[in-house]
């Protein structure tokens, strides 16, 4: 509240607390107000008034403060010019790609090869939706194969998912800081090209290919460069030089823009037929388009969200597009591949076993990508983006992401005079709300490690009736014994240190890891050897579901690298997945380098029994069933 004499206290922001601070002023002061009725009608009218000013005018200061730095602001507009000061552009929607191959008749006069021009369609359906692909370029050159015309594996026809939009501008050279507006919002910028004609007739070969400005660029009077940037209406805007830094336009230049525009995501994972829409005059008919092996549509996504315009800006600023450490190229490619949502970077030094001179990079898409892994075509595109940015005796590499499967036994006590509801949808809902979460929040990217003590406390905290609980850890890995075949030799990478149960590494011996050879069930188990670390794998049957009969070594399992390398001397009569569950040497699992966690929902246990001490008294202590820490 004010102090004694004609001070106001001026740090409050609420509209009551201003109130009362003008009202205590107003009777503190030696002025002829200091004793009047303030609760009356119209001297509390004007006091609000003022008091509502005040507040106005405080809460407008201090959102414009907030507004002013990228970290607190809440406005895309205040993000984005933040982000400008950054030298960052925030990113567009970014086209689906297709990598096709197809077979083409060729008419009776064409030449031996024929070039699919920029704009030839292709078209294919998705979920009862068409989407239209194009090709950007004029290199996909085609060579008969007798009387067709063939791709190659080294001349894949590459199509971008969208249409292709031409817009002009007439240029005002009187002003060097006109800005010509791109009113499509889906544009994908990557696609962008920019001419430049001296006049509006255009004439063929006159025009002047511009170049988006970028870092490194040895800039000019005479240099032929646009820059691009968000406006506040969340369009993209160009802007030339001054004749200074970059090449000024001159009054009747006509600017030419030419891009693609983009459904972005939509049609990611599709692996539907293709159509080819715009045949040349060089093709009879098409014999075939579809998509090439290994690859599917991807890659499309939407432009930036608020908070990962903040945060790629920011890391871009901290790279300044290079990359030398291993948060460079994850600053580098978070902020270039809308696709990638968690990346993982390290260098050849810390891999298993080390090979100097490489740094290995693995990148887990985002679920609207369809796939866990990212398409050959995908993984060209970041190998060469970061080849122009890494340091020169440095080779990049990319590795697939590892699945580790954690399977879970979560055991639980509870007061039946607590529950609510039946145990059955107790153990449903720990099921589907904290091993679901558990997963999407904070097992859903690299780096990650699923702490043991944190996730049995989620379980105990989850519902007063659950009196204590045990977790037990295991994890599980897959494999294929081909049908009809050996399975030649084969690394199993479970990730994780492992320890032993009663001499026994693999505990699931069941259906689980059994297959038929030659019309007889065969299992496997591993043994002993005379190093600690090291068990031998072999293959078994059983007789009368008890004897076991040894037929041959097929392995080893080492317990402290976490690996089991079969050899090829396992045979199955029919594909068959094997699933082999192991005892990790902890209970708190680390993801390391390109090892992401997932917990297995569908083969982890959750069971809940009744605690028979505080349902039944102290009585009932002799029939108290603890439960074991081993699984039986």
């Amino acid at each position: 509240m004010a102090i004694s004499g004609e001070q106001i206290k001026v740090t409050d922001l609420d509209f009551q607390t201003i109130k009362g601070n003008l009202i205590e002023f107003f009777k503190n002061s030696d002025n002829d107000f200091s004793d009047w009725d303030f609760e009356g009608s119209n001297l509390n009218t004007i006091v609000d008034l003022l008091a509502y000013n005040t507040h106005y005018n405080a809460m407008l200061a201090h959102m414009t403060v907030n507004e002013s730095f990228i970290d607190s602001a809440q406005l895309r507009s205040s993000v984005v010019s933040a982000a400008k000061l950054l030298g960052y552009v925030p990113r567009s929607f970014s086209a689906s790609q297709a990598v096709l191959e197809g077979k083409f008749l060729a008419n009776q006069a064409s030449p031996d090869t024929t070039i699919l021009e920029r704009g030839t369609a292709f078209s294919t359906t998705v979920d009862n939706k068409d989407y239209q692909y194009v090709v950007l370029d004029n290199t996909i050159e085609l060579a008969k194969d007798g009387d067709y015309y063939v791709t190659t594996p080294d001349n894949l026809i590459v199509a971008n998912e969208g249409r292709i939009v031409k817009t002009t501008f007439v240029a005002n050279g009187s002003d060097d800081s006109q800005r010509y507006q791109i009113d499509d919002e889906n544009i994908d910028i990557s696609t962008l090209k920019v001419r430049v004609f001296p006049t509006v007739s255009k004439t063929q070969g006159s025009s002047i290919l511009y170049q988006r400005y970028g870092r490194g660029l040895n800039v000019n009077k005479d240099s032929s460069i646009y820059f691009i940037n968000e406006n506040s209406f969340e369009r993209y805007e160009l802007t030339f030089g001054n004749g200074v830094y970059g090449r000024k336009l001159n009054s009747g230049n006509v600017i030419e823009l030419e891009y693609l525009v983009t459904t972005g995501s939509e049609p990611n994972g599709a692996n539907t037929p293709f159509k080819m829409n715009t045949i040349n005059s060089d093709i009879a008919s098409v014999e075939y388009v579809k998509l090439s092996s290994g690859n599917r549509v991807s890659g499309g996504s939407e432009k930036e969200t608020i908070n990962r315009l903040k945060q790629n800006a920011t890391n871009s600023f901290i790279t300044q597009n290079r990359a030398v450490t291993s948060d460079d190229y994850k600053n580098l490619i978070g902020s270039n591949f809308q696709y990638a949502q968690s990346i993982s970077v390290w260098g050849g030094e810390d891999n298993n076993p080390p090979i100097y001179g490489k740094t290995f990079i693995c990148v887990k898409p985002y679920s609207s990508y369809q796939s866990a892994y990212l398409t050959p075509a995908d993984k060209s595109s970041v190998l060469d983006f970061v080849k122009g940015k890494k340091v020169l005796s440095i080779i990049p590499e990319i590795v697939d992401p590892e699945y580790i499967n954690i399977v879970l036994d979560v055991l639980f006590k509870y007061d039946s005079n607590l529950l609510s509801r039946s145990v059955g949808e107790l153990q449903n809902e720990i099921r589907n709300e904290i091993i679901t979460s558990y997963n999407e929040n904070i097992l859903n990217t690299f780096d990650t490690v699923f702490r043991h003590s944190q996730f049995s406390r989620s379980v105990d905290e989850y519902d007063r009736a659950i009196l204590n609980s045990l977790v037990r850890v295991f994890v599980k890995q897959s494999f294929v014994i081909p049908g009809a075949g050996f399975i030649g030799d084969k690394l199993v990478n479970f990730g994780v240190p492992l320890t032993t149960d009663d001499d026994q590494a693999i505990i699931e011996i069941s259906s689980d890891v059994s297959w038929t050879e030659n019309e007889t069930k065969v299992f496997l188990s591993t043994e002993s050897t005379d190093l600690p670390n090291i068990r031998n794998v072999y293959t078994y049957t059983l007789k009368d579901g008890t004897t076991r009969t040894r037929l041959r070594d097929v392995g080893e399992m080492n317990l402290e690298e976490g690996t089991m390398t079969l050899n090829n001397t396992i045979y199955a009569d029919t594909d068959t997945v094997i699933n082999v569950t192991v005892i990790p040497k902890s209970n708190d699992i680390v993801g390391k380098r390109n090892v992401l966690l997932s917990i297995d929902n569908n083969t982890s246990i959750v069971r809940g029994s009744v605690d028979e001490i505080v349902s039944g008294g102290s009585s009932r202590a002799v029939e108290y069933n603890a439960f074991d820490r081993d699984r039986s």
